[in-house]
């Protein structure tokens, strides 16, 4: 809708909500007689969901399977006990494992002491950073990055995922880092590709997708992968090339934090970077969503040090970093979760059934790679694109070099280009700002663009409206555009500035202000301001400029087109 003036309401607090729980003490808030076992029921859910992703993740990790476990379940107690969220599910997540993998990998092969040591420090700092940007309440970091170029990052790490899991669903090894090298590599072995391998990973892949249509809430990950271990155990998969997960060594937390070369701690810190970003978006993203969902107001700071610390825990112990899952969340709202026994009862009965971790060894890695093809396809969302597509070309160009820059040359070069298209973007906008010119709504007070049915201008009177604040990226654009303005209506006597969209004015935008108001002056024509909020009218009143401190200053836009005629000779 087009600008306007009018009058209106703005509640500082959403209707409805309620206060999040707050303080060490609030992981029984909420839980009653009544609804107790339904919250551990949900719990039993959220466990069902978690293990098979979890399982999958550490493939996508780089380390042993159990320790994707151990990560589930320290970040999942320590949220449970600092983080606001009563529902929010954290743990290893499918969209920061490659991030850390794809880069640690370059120092250390998998599954190496140097390996483990260098997850364990990424852990570590990432939750010191992430718990830093909490407690100084940083979190609009994560808005900076705008939902065309996060769906451009995102679909590319998507793309990562599917190219990772591709030798495990054709049952043929890997080789390579980056993406063209890895698909490069399977298409010299597409010969020796294993059709039950394939058969395994889309069937998993297929029920997934119809599952998630029928019922969110049900465990079809685990009944999928369940059904493709028997499978695979009875007739002998493992002899037509299906590969298995192989030994699950069940065992407690290690301490894995060691000091480390200079050049290791670069890659480390520069890695830091790329996970802090994501986990910073994804984090208040759920968090919000899973709020609204619940009617609770959401705390997106103590959020942040949950998480954080759960990061920090989850280092100390000898996994890898952990971020908030938007899966995993939903899943324990549609199963009826409303409070922190959710998280807790997962927790608890991941550890009660961890001795039989050993069991899994069977399990089909094309059956998590169709675990992990299903949760790469929620990344790449093809609906937001084609939005994005229609509403503006250019921001879709940036979402398109966004993903492109993560698959080609890589995660902490496409983030910088994330990063570059985000600064570029923010700067083109507030250095192409619109001057609209406005006129009266017949029989009201209301000022509305020109154009619109009903909408007239005032005689010998130019009212404008500035719809960005008044800096020196669009300072010389105002006076470019005021003068073409002056040129189309030549029988103008008096200005009006609307300035309720200018926010602030620096040095250069009061100097090319100022010499407007020159020029007008000049040509016989008067200027005034309407709707200036304090700020620009304390800058103005402490100008430099004599011309500038006698600005005519009034509430509303009528009035100062009203105060213009009763000035006219």
């Amino acid at each position: 809708m087009a600008p306007s003036e009018s009058k209106g309401t703005n509640s500082r607090t959403p209707i409805g909500l309620h206060e999040p729980a707050r303080g060490l003490g609030d992981t029984f808030r909420g839980v009653t007689r009544e609804n107790f076992p339904g919250q551990m029921l949900a719990g039993v859910t959220l466990l069902a969901i978690a293990v098979p992703e979890q399982l999958a993740t550490s493939q996508l990790a780089g380390v042993p399977a159990f320790i994707a476990m151990i990560a589930f379940i320290t970040a999942t107690l320590v949220f449970v006990v600092f983080g606001s969220n009563p529902i929010m599910s954290v743990g290893a997540d499918s969209t920061i494992a490659p991030l850390f993998a794809v880069v640690l990998l370059r120092l250390a092969p998998v599954s190496t002491t140097l390996y483990f040591e260098l997850v364990a420090a990424t852990a570590v700092i990432t939750g010191l950073v992430v718990l830093g940007v909490g407690l100084m309440r940083l979190g609009w970091i994560a808005d900076f990055l705008s939902l065309p170029i996060v769906s451009g990052f995102l679909s590319g790490i998507g793309v990562i995922i599917i190219v990772h899991q591709l030798p495990s669903a054709l049952g043929v090894s890997s080789g390579g880092t980056s993406v063209l090298q890895r698909l490069d590599s399977i298409s010299h072995l597409l010969g020796h590709v294993s059709a039950w391998s394939v058969v395994l990973a889309l069937a998993t892949l297929a029920v997934l997708l119809v599952g998630e249509k029928i019922s969110a809430r049900m465990p079809w990950a685990l009944g999928a992968i369940g059904v493709a271990t028997v499978l695979t155990a009875t007739l002998s998969f493992s002899r037509h090339g299906v590969k298995q997960l192989g030994a699950v060594n069940v065992g407690l937390p290690t301490w894995r934090l060691h000091w480390l070369s200079g050049s290791q701690w670069g890659v480390v810190l520069t890695t830091v970077v790329t996970l802090v970003i994501v986990i910073l978006s994804q984090t208040s993203a759920t968090t919000r969503t899973s709020s609204d969902d619940l009617g609770v107001a959401s705390d997106i700071s103590r959020d942040f040090v949950g998480v954080g610390l759960a990061n920090v825990a989850a280092g100390l112990v000898g996994a890898f970093p952990v971020n908030a899952s938007p899966a995993r969340t939903t899943v324990s709202r549609l199963a009826g979760g409303r409070t922190k026994l959710v998280g807790l009862t997962a927790a608890l009965l991941a550890i009660a059934l961890s001795p039989l971790g050993h069991y899994a060894r069977t399990i089909p890695l094309a059956a998590l790679a169709g675990v992990l093809f299903f949760v790469a396809a929620r990344l790449i969302k093809i609906n937001q694109l084609a939005k994005i597509w229609r509403a503006s070309r250019v921001e879709f160009l940036f979402a398109v070099i966004s993903a492109l820059g993560v698959i080609l040359i890589g995660v902490e070069q496409g983030l910088a280009i994330a990063v570059g298209l985000a600064i570029l973007d923010q700067t083109w906008r507030s250095a192409r700002p619109r001057m609209i010119t406005m006129g009266r709504r017949e029989g009201t007070t209301s000022w509305e663009p020109l154009g619109a049915p009903g909408v007239v201008p005032v005689d010998h009177v130019l009212t404008v409206l500035f719809d960005n604040q008044l800096f020196f990226a669009n300072a010389g654009n105002f006076r470019r555009e005021m003068h073409q303005l002056m040129a189309k209506y030549p029988e103008t006597k008096h200005v009006v500035v609307d300035a309720v969209a200018i926010a602030d004015i620096d040095f250069t935008g009061l100097t090319i202000l100022g010499q407007v108001m020159n020029d007008l002056t000049k040509d016989g024509v008067s200027l005034s301001m309407a709707r200036a909020n304090d700020q620009l009218k304390g800058a103005l009143a402490n100008s430099f400029d004599p011309a500038l401190r006698g600005i005519e200053m009034f509430a509303n836009v009528d009035g100062a087109v009203e105060g213009a005629a009763t000035a006219a000779p």
